[in-house]
């Protein structure tokens, strides 16, 4: 809250395991879609989804206490107004403002009370969310915004979002990144995910602006029903780089190689850890203030918050270097020798991964026939 994507080049990497010339080749061509320990052998025509079934997740909340109790241990409270937005509401810790609905929802209630609002903030007291190196991480949530729009809507502002973790022990905004997954103002049908880093203003980021796409919410609007919002932080490929996905598609990405990204700017807002924050602000230099037209008593529900990390892509330090267990990023099943055979015309496979099994694991090798 507060550039085309480049493909990888594999140079034509193939698996060999005493197979047939004709698998060696298919999987050439499989590789070098796709070297990032998650090779897609789904049709190409499907769109890709946010989160894979292989990854494992490390923290959620289902928010599935009694109604109208207070959120749990895991979060703790931003009290206070202002946060250097020009936000008119006092976030407070009151149930009026931030409760659980009994049926499985967080609800964030804005309220305004003789001209007075009041609203809720809060973050998450794990603050070791991070995408290991060569690895992901994703944080998504299930989000319906406040059901209210046009004149009534005038300076409703939620947000779903991260701050690097070294802000909690004197980094400075925004050279610590802040990765919004969400963000959605004034009741509009749009959905905003951006990066903060660098330096304010002006920088590699464009601060204050940040870098940011934009999308809306189909089927039922943002207001109207609840959406998936989903950002991954992709330290596997080279360039590294964020992605933003509404309902499982891709609608932004930021790369360490966009222009005017440096190295240092991107690892200090990125290559590191983050807590997350969810809120409704009201009023503030982005949606403008709140007039005598805007609804009191809109509240931003939240299904579920979720995290997951997956470990990093295949990487050598030169052909045939290792051994590789090859995994579907959809399914999350590994590449398998069905017969544990060398014999050409072997059949291979999709199938659970075992452990240490080595008819699951393949080694890379340079060729010239592709």
């Amino acid at each position: 809250m507060f550039g085309d994507r480049d493909v990888l080049s594999t140079n034509h990497h193939v698996f060999r395991a005493g197979v047939s010339r004709r698998l060696a080749l298919l999987m050439a061509s499989l590789l070098t879609l796709s070297l990032c320990a998650a090779l897609t052998l789904t049709s190409s025509n499907l769109t890709p989804k946010a989160h894979a079934a292989s990854w494992n997740e490390i923290w959620n909340d289902e928010f599935s206490g009694a109604a109208s109790s207070a959120v749990d241990s895991q979060w703790q409270f931003d009290l206070g107004t202002g946060w250097g937005n020009n936000q008119v509401e006092t976030d407070t810790n009151s149930t009026a403002n931030i409760y659980q609905d009994g049926n499985g929802h967080l609800a964030i209630k804005a309220i305004n009370t003789n001209g007075s609002w009041t609203s809720g903030r809060i973050e998450t007291v794990n603050d070791s969310f991070a995408a290991p190196a060569g690895g992901e991480l994703e944080v998504t949530a299930s989000i319906q915004l406040p059901n209210v729009t046009g004149a009534a809507a005038q300076g409703y502002w939620p947000a779903f979002w991260m701050l690097g973790t070294p802000i909690r022990s004197g980094g400075v905004w925004p050279g610590i990144g802040e990765i919004d997954a969400m963000e959605s103002v004034n009741g509009t049908n749009v959905e905003y995910g951006t990066l903060h880093c660098g330096v304010n203003p002006g920088g590699p980021c464009n601060e204050t602006s940040g870098l940011g796409g934009n999308t809306p919410c189909s089927g039922t609007t943002c207001q109207g029903g609840f959406h998936t919002y989903t950002v991954i932080v992709d330290r596997s490929t080279s360039p590294e780089e964020i992605r933003w996905y509404l309902d499982g598609t891709e609608f932004w990405h930021v790369a360490s190689n966009n222009p005017g990204m440096d190295a240092t700017t991107w690892a200090n807002a990125v290559d590191h850890s983050f807590f997350i924050i969810l809120n409704v602000a009201m009023g503030g230099y982005w949606p403008g203030g709140p007039t005598s037209a805007t609804q009191s008593g809109a509240h931003m529900d939240v299904d579920y918050v979720r995290v997951y990390t997956a470990n990093g892509s295949v990487s050598t330090s030169g052909p045939g270097s290792g051994l590789y267990t090859v995994a579907n990023r959809y399914s999350g099943l590994v590449l398998d020798d069905t017969g544990w055979s060398t014999a050409s015309g072997t059949l291979i496979e999709q199938w659970t991964q075992g452990s240490g099994q080595a008819n699951q694991q393949w080694s890379v090798m340079p060729t010239g026939e592709v």
